[in-house]
This record gives C-alpha cells, structure tokens and sequence, in this order.
C-alpha cells in the first residue's frame, strides 16, 4: 500500500471521528443547553430554605442602602395607600391554576426599584422583586426574548407551560398572546441569569423565578385586587453596592438637554469606606472584577450582547468581603443605548468597574 493511500486513509478516519465528536459534543452541549434543568439545584433551595427561618432585620440594621434605586414620590405615595399586602407563587395541579408559597408583605416592605422590577423585603430573610409591566417594543425583547419564544421547553418546566395552557383555555386570541408573553418573560428571566451563572457561578447571588400572583390592598372596603406576572425572589444579603463607594463626581459629558432633564455623573470611588481590609481581601475582590470584566467583553464581542450591570447591582457582602451580582440583563448589542464615549456600548459599564478597581491602590 502507498504512503499517499496511508495517508488519505489516517486523514479521512481522523476526519470522520472528530465530525463524531463534533456531533456528539454538540448533542451534550443541546442537553446542558436546557436551561430549566439548571433551575432545580438543591443547595438554592437549601439555602432559602435557612433563610426563611431567619427573622429578617429591620432596614435601619442593614449595612446597604436599600434607596440607590429609589422611585418618585409619587410612586412611594402610592405604595403607601394600595400596599402589597400577599403574593402566591402560582402553578398547574388538579387540572387548573393552584396558588402556594403564601409570602405576605406588610405596609413597609416596599424598598425601592430596578429598571424592571419593584423590590419588597419579606418578613424572613429574603428579597422578593415583581417584574413591572412593560411594552412589547421595550428593548429588552430582543434576540433571547425570541429565542425563549420558539422553544420554550427549554426555559419552562412542563408544570409551567401546563399552566399556561390552563390559562389559555377559552380566551381570546388576544388574551393568549399576553398570556404567553408572560410566560416567555419568564423563561427570558432565567436565560439571563443562566448565561451568566454559567460562566461565573460563584458571583451570582442565587436567584429562584416564578409566575406569582400580586395581591394589592384596595383604598376603600375589603378585598384585594390582583395581578399576574413574572417574580423572582432572593436572599437578603448584608454589604455595600458599589455605589456606596462612590463619591459626587463631575458631570459627564451631554448635550444642553440631556444635562437638564437626565444629567449623569462620572463615578469617583473611596474604597476607604471600606475599612481596614486586608490587601490579600481586596486582591480577590480585584480578581473577581477582572473576571466580570473578561465575560462582559466576550458577550459584547462574541454574541454582540451588553451585560447591563450597573453599580446597583454588584454587592461586596459584610463580613465575607465577596463579589456578587444581580438583576442584570442581557441586551442585543444593536438595540441597547449606545455609548456617548466610547465606541463600545459595554465600555461605559467596564469603565466603571476600572476605576474602582483603581480606587484600591493596589498596585503600591
């Protein structure tokens, strides 16, 4: 036999297994790819389960202002005359819609916002976030919003999306239509938490999501009015957001009207506020940071998407001295703000994060 029929032979075997492996790889990558499997960890329940037995502290005894996001006064106002008063988590059994996980909320739970969600602290020790209502056009329903909507298995457990067959029956078409869009909201949720936990699992604080149902107290007489929609719930954590650290800093850079109506600052940082912290501490913070840092440029590079974190989001927990974030969301590149800066929409967030880095000296 020649060397070149050898060859050809070797070549197209070779050839042929790594086209297996390929196959193969890409199978195990589709069955890790389904994402509600990750959602049933035990040690998430585990640990909610111990934070549900602690008596949660008053705000006024947390080391972290709950007010960074804080809504207009009206908002507040509002807050005061229709409380929350309960929210049922809500699910499929007995052939209809079955409310359990009773979480009641008194008159001073309500804590503040994010862009997306309205936060309420539970009697326990944990947070729980009710998802605002917003428009179809807002630009968080991008790409992964579609992509929720064409194969939503994998983002909705099968009681889930009995549930929402449930719901379904017998309405019209376009009470359907907003039906599911909750529930691809929900499944869009836990695709965001999932593409980051996956790749930084140790940073994100753990986060269980749900189709819950609101119950507002009404002005006048008994009774409640009520609402459906996405929810998700976590452990109250004890620190400092990082932009507790941050001091007034001079505005930024805008044009005449946007200086009037929504001026922005750059962000100066005093880690002294930190304490005395040993330099190994804040070394592992730092590490932490750069890492946050890498995964942001290859969402941004790689899968043209903006993890959009912002200094309300990221905690260093007390007495830990750890790195967590949450209640980030994932935008398409071409749909999020661009940047008035940079040529990046990402490097106004990797900005941020630089200067507090910056902020520790660490390199003296």
């Amino acid at each position: 036999m020649k060397l070149t029929d050898i060859y050809t032979r070797v070549r197209d075997r070779v050839r042929l297994a790594q086209e297996h492996l390929s196959d193969t790889s890409q199978q195990a990558g589709d069955m890790m790819r389904n994402v509600i499997d990750t959602f049933s960890d035990e040690w998430i329940e585990q640990a909610f389960s111990l934070a549900r037995q602690k008596i949660a502290p008053s705000v006024d005894e947390l080391p972290v202002d709950f007010q960074l996001r804080q809504s207009s006064m009206m908002r507040r106002i509002y807050e005061r005359l229709f409380p929350v008063s309960h929210v049922f988590r809500v699910s499929a059994k007995y052939g209809r819609e079955y409310l359990e996980e009773y979480m009641p909320i008194n008159n001073s739970s309500y804590i503040g916002r994010g862009s997306y969600k309205f936060v309420y602290s539970l009697p326990y020790q944990m947070v729980l976030k009710i998802s605002k209502e917003i428009l179809p056009s807002d630009p968080i329903f991008g790409s992964q919003f579609r992509l929720v909507d064409a194969e939503q298995s994998r983002f909705l457990g099968p009681e889930e999306i009995e549930l929402q067959n449930i719901l379904s029956r017998g309405k019209k078409s376009y009470r359907q239509e907003r039906i599911r869009f909750k529930f691809n909201r929900l499944g869009m949720e836990r695709l965001h938490y999932w593409r980051v936990r996956e790749a930084l699992p140790d940073l994100v604080l753990p986060t269980k999501y749900f189709m819950g149902i609101r119950y507002r107290n009404k002005l006048f007489g008994e009774g409640h009015s009520e609402k459906m929609t996405v929810m998700d719930s976590q452990i109250m954590l004890m620190g400092k957001h990082l932009k507790e650290f941050a001091m007034a800093g001079k505005q930024s850079h805008q044009n005449r009207f946007w200086k009037q109506f929504s001026p922005r600052f750059d962000f100066v940082f005093d880690s002294g506020r930190f304490g005395r912290i040993k330099k190994k501490v804040l070394i592992k913070i730092t590490e932490d940071f750069r890492r946050l840092i890498r995964f942001t440029e290859m969402l941004a590079v790689r899968d043209k998407l903006i993890l959009d974190i912002h200094t309300e989001n990221v905690i260093i927990t007390l007495p830990d001295f750890e790195l967590k974030i949450f209640d980030f969301h994932l935008f398409d590149e071409h749909l999020y703000e661009p940047s008035l800066k940079f040529n990046r929409p990402e490097k106004d967030h990797i900005e941020v994060i630089e200067k507090f880095i910056e902020s520790l000296n660490l390199q003296q």
